[in-house]
């Protein structure tokens, strides 16, 4: 059975009650289990996409949405981005858009199926950037509920922005997309970037995955920042860089979304009560038992 077949699809759901386009999501969905007796609410993977808060759509990750509902749901976000013709969409525009995406995930988890209170975030390149503000800057998640930042149990950022500073030392082109979506302010760049934002707020499990072979954001970008949430009292935490791939062409690696799988997995098999749910799913998908 194909990834395809084994997804139930909701497209273009509206997370706000405006009818702008971008401000809409899709979910991929497990097919519910008919083998077993167990009642499985699978946690939910929240994607995020990349592109320079000017480019990007979910509709690029549809292969990643359909492979990992074998196992959890998933929700593909779009958001706002700063264009010629939006040059008014600005940060914090994008963060407070996927912040109201997170927050319709979890009041409609009932609706779908999944559980509300395990919430994975998957941040690429500009994505990661949004993940970083998001888990470091608890506000962001207050404005709906002072309880959704806790039901975040883990973020994956892969070929992460999280210094605009940084980037524009190493990559002064990239004024271009900067500048219009944050100013060039440098007290402003530094204040919004995940890099030097402090939080007391506890930080969830962080899995960094950064290509060596990426040519468009050093590796110093995802180093750095795990000193930096290591730094912050992060408790679990890791970098990945044995992937391979290009800055995009490792969003639709096999080999990624293994990685992906494993990190949830890990994640969910310390939680007691999902031992017997996991072990389902892992042998859905010929995961190795632990």
């Amino acid at each position: 059975m194909s990834a395809n077949e084994l997804s139930i699809i909701h497209k273009d759901l509206s997370y706000t009650s405006s009818k702008n386009p971008l401000q809409k999501l899709d979910l991929y969905l497990p097919q519910p289990l008919t083998s077993t007796e167990i009642e499985y609410h699978p946690p939910i993977l929240i994607i995020i996409h990349g592109g320079a808060w000017r480019t990007g759509d979910k509709n690029e990750f549809t292969k990643l949405g359909r492979e990992l509902s074998q196992i959890c749901a998933i929700a593909i976000v779009n958001y706002r981005l700063t264009t010629k013709g939006t040059p008014e969409i600005k940060n914090p525009s994008h963060v407070q858009d996927v912040a109201a995406a997170i927050s319709w995930v979890s009041l409609h988890a009932e609706e779908y199926g999944y559980n509300n209170d395990r919430i994975y975030l998957i941040g690429n390149s500009a994505g990661a950037f949004i993940c970083g503000q998001l888990v470091l800057d608890p506000e962001y998640f207050n404005v709906y509920d002072p309880n959704l930042l806790g039901k975040i149990r883990g973020v994956i950022g892969i070929e992460g922005i999280y210094d605009l500073i940084n980037l524009l030392e190493s990559y002064p082109k990239y004024i271009e997309f900067v500048e219009p979506a944050f100013g060039n302010d440098k007290n402003v760049l530094k204040s919004v970037s995940p890099q030097y934002i402090s939080s007391n707020a506890k930080i969830p499990p962080y899995l960094i995955i950064h290509s060596l072979e990426d040519e468009l954001v050093g590796i110093d970008q995802s180093k750095n920042y795990l000193e930096h949430i290591k730094n912050s009292g992060a408790e679990n935490f890791e970098i990945e860089t044995s992937l391979k791939g290009k800055h995009d062409e490792i969003m639709q690696t096999n080999e990624l979304i293994q990685r992906i799988t494993e990190f949830i997995i890990n994640q969910e098999s310390k939680e007691d009560s999902w031992n017997q749910v996991v072990e389902i799913a892992m042998r859905a998908i010929n995961f190795p038992i632990f």
